[in-house]
C-alpha cells in the first residue's frame, strides 16, 4: 500500500470507517457517520493511564497534567495502540522542549505507517508533551509565576507530585499518572534547539545492552555513548528500570521529512527488534560513528559567525571551524577543533553573542 493510502486509510480509521468498505455509497455517507460518532471518536479525559485495563484497538486520550493560572487544565495528547496479542509497552514522547517539533510528526507518520492488526503489545505515543512551552513558541515550560518564569522540562523527571513549582508538578504528574506505569521500552524524540541544528542522533546508555541494540535500531548518522543527565526524561526512565534512548531529529521549528521518515524507519526496527511488528528489520546503509564524549566550541566574543564545516564533518585537532566577524566584517577571533571527530551540532544563526555554541564535535 502506498504512503498516501496508508495515510487515507489511517483517517478512515479515526472516523470509524473500514478503509476495505470505501464504495461510493459508503464514502456519500462517511460524513453522517463522522458526525454520528463525533463523541466516540472524540479525545477521552483522563486522569491516569492503565493501559493494561483497556481493549485492544486504538484509543484517542487527553490527559490532565494540571492547571493554567485561570484555572483551565492542561490537556496533553496521549494516543494508545493497543494490539489483539499481549506484548511489550513502548513508549514514545515528543516535544518535551516546546520548540522540537520532528518528533511529533515522527509520531504522526510511524501510526500511519503500519497495520496495527499486526501489533503485538502497545504502543502509547505522546505527540507533545511540553503544552505550555508549544503554546509559547518557546522551548522551556512557560508558567506565569513570578512575572513569568521559564524552566526546561528536561531537567525536571521525575518531578513532584507535592510541592515545587508548576514546571515540577507538571513533570510529576506526567512521570506517576502516564510514564512510569506504563512503559517496558521508551524512545524519548528530540530536535536541536533555535539558533542551532543536528542530523539524526541518538544518546544512549551503552551499559544497557537493550539500550544499546534500540540505537543501533534506529540507524542514526551518530549515537553518543552517554551515561544520561539527572533530570532528564531517558534517564528518569533508565532509572526507573525501563530500557530507554533520546532520538534527536534533526533542528527546532519545522518538518524535515527526510529525517522524519529514516526516523520512522528506525522506530519500525525498534518495534522488530522487540517482537512488536512482524518481519526482519531494514538494513541500513549507514554506519553510525559512535562517541563517548562531546565538546562545545563557544564564541567569546559578540558578532556574526561564519562557520567552516558541516554536519557529520570529520575534523582534526587544530582544524578552523568558524570565525567571528564584526559588523564591518573584521575578524574578531578564530576557533579550532580541540579533538579529532565528527561534528555533531552547529550554529544555524549567524547573530551569536558571547559564550554561544558554535560548533559541537563528537569524539
Amino acid at each position: 500500500m502506498s504512503n498516501s493510502l496508508k495515510a487515507l486509510a489511517f483517517g478512515l480509521a479515526l472516523l470509524g470507517i473500514d478503509f476495505a468498505d470505501t464504495s461510493a455509497g459508503s464514502l456519500a455517507t462517511a460524513s453522517g457517520r463522522a458526525a454520528e460518532n463525533n463523541e466516540e471518536q472524540s479525545a477521552r479525559e483522563i486522569k491516569t493511564l492503565a493501559v493494561s485495563d483497556m481493549l485492544a484497538g486504538l484509543h484517542r486520550l487527553k490527559f490532565n497534567a494540571g492547571s493554567r493560572n485561570t484555572g483551565e487544565a492542561i490537556w496533553v495528547p496521549v494516543l494508545v495502540v493497543k494490539g489483539a496479542d499481549t506484548g511489550p509497552k513502548l513508549l514514545l514522547t515528543s516535544a518535551v522542549h516546546g520548540d522540537e517539533l520532528n518528533g511529533i510528526s515522527v509520531i504522526h507518520r510511524l501510526l500511519q505507517s503500519f497495520d496495527f492488526a499486526s501489533l503485538r503489545g502497545t504502543l502509547i505515543v505522546v505527540p507533545g508533551v511540553n503544552q505550555p512551552g508549544m503554546n509559547a513558541n518557546n522551548r522551556h515550560f512557560v508558567g506565569s509565576g513570578e512575572g513569568g518564569n521559564m524552566a526546561d522540562l528536561n531537567r525536571l523527571f521525575p518531578g513532584r507530585l507535592q510541592g515545587g513549582n508548576a514546571a515540577e508538578r507538571y513533570a510529576g504528574q506526567l512521570w506517576h499518572n502516564v510514564f512510569k506505569n506504563n512503559a517496558d521500552f521508551a524512545v524519548d524524540l528530540h530536535t536541536q534547539t533555535r539558533g542551532s541544528d543536528y542530523p539524526l542522533f541518538v544518546f544512549a546508555d551503552f551499559r544497557n545492552p537493550v539500550s544499546k541494540q534500540m540505537a543501533f535500531d534506529l540507524s542514526p548518522d551518530l549515537i553518543k555513548n552517554d551515561q544520561g543527565q539527572k533530570g532528564t526524561l531517558e534517564t528518569a526512565l533508565m532509572r526507573a528500570g525501563i530500557p530507554s534512548v533520546t532520538l534527536e531529529v534533526g533542528g527546532p521549528k519545522r518538518w524535515q521529512p527526510d529525517l522524519v521518515e529514516r526516523s520512522v524507519t528506525g522506530l519500525h526496527n525498534v518495534m522488530k527488534g522487540l517482537d512488536m511488528l512482524p518481519g526482519g528489520k531494514t538494513i541500513s546503509k549507514i554506519e553510525p560513528f559512535v562517541g563517548a564524549a562531546s565538546v562545545n566550541i563557544y564564541t567569546d566574543v559578540g558578532g556574526f559567525a561564519y562557520i567552516h564545516v558541516g554536519l557529520k564533518d570529520k575534523v582534526n585537532k587544530g582544524q578552523k571551524v568558524a570565525t567571528m566577524v564584526d559588523a564591518y566584517g573584521a575578524e574578531l577571533a578564530s576557533y579550532y577543533a580541540p579533538y579529532n571527530g565528527v561534528v555533531l551540532s552547529v550554529a544555524t544563526d549567524p547573530l551569536r553573542e558571547p559564550g554561544a555554541m558554535l560548533v559541537r564535535i563528537l569524539y
